[in-house]
């Protein structure tokens, strides 16, 4: 027995190996297809069949306005992609829902919201845009901040697929070998996801381009002042992760609010506005491109609505009076204006508003269920002395 086995040669015992290996992994891949053809989704998808832009623009969603007819109330959005609203209708973007909900009071003074929005820019690039804008008669401009509007210039095509993506899984040796490039690419995601949130995260902190970031938002300051037209401050968080305690840019946040502190300007994060929304509900075309859509703009307006209200940046006429009652079924029909409001801000102000809510309910609940039990043996307990 032993003779027959050594009369096996090496080079039949590495085809063996050879054609197992080949076979398991054609089973590999034939199971992967077959479930990746199973749990494939309907595909659907309500976007936009067209994106409808005014002639002959191409980077600024909204025509140029130059004359401002008079008792206008004309506020200026400046701002990169997040403003422009990319892949969405003007109309959509927050500044025009903003637009909208000043405009309901009937004696209020009719208001208009320029989208200044311009994709790629960074804040070095905006002072331009403000000074252009400055041109327009605002009596408020509104400066709308990403996490990458520190960067020291706009990322060409190029430099972005070689910081965050991997060309080479779009070969078509990887469209044959789906499994492998599967496998390839949840690990590329990993390395990728890294790149990215040191990418956003360290422009803030180095000294060179955190200056500049600082010295561009000073000159707009100074030129605001200049012309007697207030500024405020908007900050979005990136839509790629969870806002929630997994939420990796809160130290980047916390930066830049310091950087508005010290320039005294009103400030404004909205990551606590989508506080524990699920994030792909909140991109543009979900797992493609995460920019905000059109949930995201209309939260962002809301509470930009609130904040203009608090920081008295608007006229007391358009703050609107009428809140359907369904809406704020749990104020009562008589809350007032102002409680609204408070109510609106409260989760902006305080990052742990909904967890104290949470465990507030819990607790009357529990308070509930104590009483019943006491009221419960106190009425026994005077029935039976009966």
């Amino acid at each position: 027995m032993q003779s027959e086995q050594q009369a096996i040669s090496p080079r039949i015992l590495i085809l063996v190996t050879g054609v197992g290996l080949v076979i398991a992994l054609l089973l590999v891949e034939l199971l992967f297809r077959g479930v990746m053809y199973l749990s494939k989704p309907v595909k659907w998808t309500d976007r936009p069949v067209g994106y409808f832009m005014p002639d002959p623009s191409r980077s600024l969603q909204e025509r140029t306005v130059m004359g401002k007819n008079p008792g206008v109330l004309r506020v200026s959005v400046v701002g990169d992609s997040f403003t422009f609203g990319p892949n969405m209708q003007l109309a959509d973007t927050f500044p025009k829902k903003l637009e909208g909900f000043l405009n309901l009071n009937n004696d209020g003074i009719p208001a208009e919201v320029l989208n200044r929005g311009h994709s790629g820019y960074s804040t070095v690039n905006e002072v331009e845009v403000v000074k252009k804008t400055l041109g327009e008669s605002p009596d408020l401009v509104l400066l709308q901040i990403t996490l990458n509007d520190a960067e020291p210039h706009i990322l060409s095509a190029k430099e972005r697929r070689e910081l965050f993506e991997a060309p080479y899984l779009k070969s078509r040796f990887f469209r044959v070998w789906s499994s492998l490039g599967f496998l390839l690419g949840r690990l590329h995601n990993n390395k990728s996801r890294n790149a990215y949130i040191e990418y956003h995260s360290k422009f803030f902190f180095k000294e060179e381009t955190l200056k500049a970031f600082q010295g561009a938002i000073h000159t707009m300051h100074e030129m605001c002042r200049n012309k007697g037209v207030p500024l405020a401050v908007i900050l979005f968080p990136l839509f790629d992760f969870p806002i929630d305690e997994r939420y990796p840019f809160t130290k980047v946040h916390s930066q830049i609010e310091s950087v508005m502190k010290a320039q005294n300007l009103p400030f404004l994060d909205l990551r606590r506005a989508y506080q524990n929304i699920p994030h792909d509900r909140l991109q543009v075309i979900p797992g493609q491109d995460s920019h905000p859509n059109e949930i995201a703009h209309r939260i962002a307006a809301e509470r930009l609505l609130a904040f203009l209200v608090q920081n008295k940046l608007v006229p007391q006429s358009n703050n609107p009076r009428i809140i359907y009652p369904q809406r704020r079924a749990h104020l009562g029909r008589r809350a007032s204006q102002g409680r609204i409001w408070n109510l609106s801000l409260r989760p902006l102000q305080d990052p742990e508003y909904f967890q104290k809510q949470k465990h507030e309910k819990k607790r009357k609940k529990e308070e509930r269920a104590s009483n019943l039990l006491r009221n419960k043996s106190i009425s026994n307990g005077s029935n039976s002395k009966h």
